[in-house]
């Protein structure tokens, strides 16, 4: 955790995304993903005002079906 409360840059990326409701290109949106004393969060645009959170057993649920239907 840094000062401010936020993940160490190490436990947090950007990814590029394409956002439905704003309608931007491929990348317009990032979704921030973090962890957080063991808890996975989504911050879709940054902006902390629609936060998703995992905990370990959520994220690995998701883990699976990403690796299912990806291949």
């Amino acid at each position: 955790m840094t000062s401010e409360g936020r993940p160490a840059r190490a436990r947090r990326k950007a990814i590029p995304a394409t956002c439905a409701l704003h309608r931007g290109p491929v990348g317009f949106a990032n979704l921030m993903v973090s962890v957080n004393n063991g808890t996975v969060v989504f911050d879709p645009h940054v902006t902390g005002a629609c936060v998703i959170t995992l905990d370990e057993a959520g994220a690995c649920l998701l883990r699976d079906l990403l690796t299912e239907w990806l291949g």
